[in-house]
């Protein structure tokens, strides 16, 4: 296999893909089409999901063992977050190999990172690309194209190895951001997992309704809309709700109190026409602060 450049950076030659859901597959299937060149290697549960990814194309190799993690210079563990330290032990049997991760909470996974892989072979990653399907199936080429992928480094040294995989990263469209495991975390519990809580909430409090015969009938755009992360993937978010639960609590606190002002200010038109008013302001400005940056909101 010849060497992969990619913005002067030499890319790795083969890369373990563990977990093959929306983001594994996903990210094979946009490694195989930005860097052609790649070896790569997926690892997952079901042998099925294997047999799929080869006849795809998207894998050079596939199975359900973590011995094919010996053909590979990186693995990237795309499973849920409560199974990355078993996968993260069995990328200690191959020294020298580094280990990065896509998990939607950073500092509890970094931390078992610590107590497990060999200091400087792991960085901390997340793709802000989600979607509310989930598996295999679900996957698309250009999820990333675009998208934010934070990295959550300790030292700036921890960065210097992964330079081969942030500039594949930024191949297949992505816009990287580091941050600190810990900030990001607070900041994704109010935009990531609180939605999602709050849209399953929505729903189990409308299905419970004496009006839910109704009003199932009627809903449109809206409801749907609102209703939409529900559909996602109840054992991940489970997962990322305890791995990152105080974040996520305080910010459902703050939201708590948030409905106590709205609740006050329904009482007269004015006041409710002046507090939509100003969420409309607040979320006109946040999108074209975005657009202003050449990042706008998909």
């Amino acid at each position: 296999m010849r060497t992969i450049t990619t913005g002067g950076v030499e890319a790795p030659q083969a890369v373990a893909v563990v977990g093959l859901g929306l983001i594994g597959a996903s990210l094979c299937r946009a490694l195989r089409e930005k860097l052609p060149d790649m070896g790569i290697v997926g690892v997952t549960r079901s042998v099925e999901t294997a047999e799929r990814a080869m006849n795809d194309g998207i894998c050079d190799l596939a199975g359900t063992t973590s011995d094919l993690l010996r053909h590979v210079d990186l693995a990237v563990l795309c499973t849920p977050v409560d199974a990355m330290p078993f996968w993260m032990e069995q990328c200690e049997f191959y020294p020298g190999l580094l280990v990065t991760d896509t998990g939607s909470t950073k500092q509890w996974v970094v931390e078992q990172a610590a107590k497990t892989v060999d200091r400087g072979r792991f960085l901390g990653g997340h793709p802000m690309a989600g979607r509310e399907r989930s598996g295999y199936a679900a996957a698309e080429t250009a999820l990333f194209d675009g998208c934010t992928w934070v990295f959550t480094p300790t030292t700036t040294a921890q960065q210097e190895p992964f330079a081969p995989w942030v500039a594949a990263v930024e191949a297949l469209g992505a816009r990287v951001e580091v941050m600190d495991a810990a900030d990001h975390d607070r900041t994704v519990a109010w935009i990531s997992h609180l939605p999602f809580a709050l849209s399953a909430a929505l729903v189990r409090a409308a299905a419970a309704a004496p009006e839910w015969a109704d009003a199932q009938r009627l809903a449109a755009g809206g409801f749907r809309d609102m209703a939409r992360l529900a559909g996602g993937d109840p054992e991940m978010y489970a997962a990322i709700t305890a791995s990152n639960q105080p974040a996520i609590l305080e910010s459902l606190n703050a939201l708590t109190r948030e409905l106590d002002r709205l609740s006050k200010a329904l009482r007269k038109p004015e006041t409710a026409q002046a507090y939509f008013a100003t969420a409309q302001q607040l979320r006109a400005a946040w999108l074209s602060e975005r657009a202003e940056q050449g990042r706008p909101v998909r």
